[in-house]
């Protein structure tokens, strides 16, 4: 049986939040008391249970003295549009169900204000557009306008995040913390499974360039391992934020015309296999090159991830859009019920797929740690219809990959792993 789970109190969740922001080295004087951050959060959680007009109530906060930005409030077109209130409003769960609809999700946040005796009110708005959204850990998106202040996301019913700015510091879901899962993007396994990938577009790389222009740079292999991550983690994230869920499904390549194809999938549409479902691919191999040319301008041997995400260049600027545009574009595809589905050079092969096949799973092993080592036992019918389905397809598939995301913002890698169905909770 599987042990019963006890619910986060806000207190609890305050004494966690202050724990991890000292841990992040965060200054411990920008956080209110832990008696107001509980009272934030259990603020939060009730308006997320809330509905204005049949619509969930979906807003982002920040916890900050109308102080904090005196620049932005003396400058009209500064890169934050901040505005103030000539009254405050009161912080209470009615009224940020109210002031929610104004303060879109994506594009601003309500800037609340703690006084030293605890008393909280919303002071004003702080527009911010969509730029945030496409940030994810290690990418070149990296600088926030947002000051390192608390700043609290109710995204959906009982699902919370907290932020230090745009950094991500706690979430709980329906009065959960969210503790038990891991990355699989930092374990080993899950690269291996693409690893002919990155050396083909690593080979293809030095086809393109004559070698009149050839020189000792070089691209690091684990280069096209992070770029593609960082697409993922853009996919996911965007998908868990929209509240649909979905499925991506990774093939290997030698799949993606196959008939087993047929056995398997029942496609809303499927696309031609033809070089326009490269562009994943194509970009890379452009981001490759100028990457390496950038990186022999400065005299560098190897061009690294770390060397990219330092680099300042208007054509690899252009690149990273694409990529994200790219990513955003997956999404809505995900948005269609059934699945999305790649193989593991990101080449398109359809989308909307019911799953099919008549392969049967009673029981599915959740990892315990990273590389699926140790695991414990579950019930493949203790999981939605989706989660199952995906069981479905790689008990019968055994080299698919698919990364299920659940309504609720729940993330699952499946694989078969380790001679074992597996899969891994995803905690980013």
């Amino acid at each position: 049986m599987m042990e019963h789970e006890l619910s986060a109190y806000p207190d609890v969740m305050a004494k966690a939040l202050v724990d991890r922001w000292q841990e992040a080295m965060y200054p411990p004087e920008d956080l209110p008391s832990q008696k107001s951050i509980a009272a934030l959060l259990d603020t939060m959680y009730q308006a997320s249970l809330l509905r204005e007009e049949g619509n969930a109530v979906r807003c982002r906060i920040i916890v900050a003295p109308a102080s904090d930005f005196a620049n932005e409030l003396s400058v009209g077109d500064s890169q934050l549009h901040v505005l103030r209130f000539t009254e405050p409003c009161e912080f209470t769960p009615h009224e940020l169900r109210k002031l929610a609809a104004a303060a879109g999700y994506y594009r601003a946040l309500l800037a609340v204000d703690v006084s030293a005796e605890g008393a909280m009110s919303i002071w004003g708005m702080i527009v911010t557009g969509t730029t945030w959204i496409n940030q994810v850990e290690d990418d070149r998106i990296r600088h926030s306008l947002l000051p390192d202040r608390l700043v609290i996301q109710c995204l959906g019913p009982g699902h919370i995040i907290v932020a230090a700015g745009n950094a991500r510091i706690l979430e709980s879901l329906s009065g959960k913390l969210l503790t038990d899962g891991f990355d699989p993007f930092r374990s080993n396994w899950l690269p291996q499974k693409f690893g002919s990938v990155r050396t083909s577009l690593l080979a293809e790389l030095d086809e393109l360039i004559p070698d009149s222009e050839k020189s000792n740079t070089r691209m690091c292999e684990s280069f096209v391992k992070d770029i593609a991550q960082s697409v993922v983690r853009r996919i996911l994230r965007l998908v868990r934020n929209r509240g649909h869920g979905g499925m991506l499904v990774y093939l290997p390549e030698e799949k993606n015309d196959s008939p087993l194809l047929d056995q398997w999938f029942r496609f809303r549409v499927r696309f031609e296999q033809d070089d326009s479902i490269n562009r994943f691919r194509r970009l890379m191999l452009s981001l490759m090159k100028r990457g390496r040319e950038v990186g022999q301008a400065r005299g560098l041997e190897v061009v690294t991830w770390y060397d990219y995400l330092q680099m300042q260049d208007a054509e690899l600027a252009e690149l990273d859009k694409a990529l994200i545009e790219l990513g955003h574009f997956f999404t809505d595809l995900m948005n269609i019920d059934g699945s999305l589905v790649l193989d593991r050079s990101f080449r398109l092969i359809g989308f909307g797929g019911e799953i099919l096949g008549d392969s049967h799973t009673a029981t599915i092993h959740r990892a315990l740690d990273l590389e699926g080592e140790r695991s414990v036992i579950e019930r493949a019918d203790s999981s939605g219809t989706r989660h199952r389905s995906a069981y479905r397809l790689v008990c019968g598939l055994q080299d698919a990959i698919a990364v299920v995301v659940s309504q609720d913002g729940e993330v699952r890698f499946v694989a078969h792993h380790n001679n074992k169905l597996t899969y891994w909770p995803y905690l980013p």
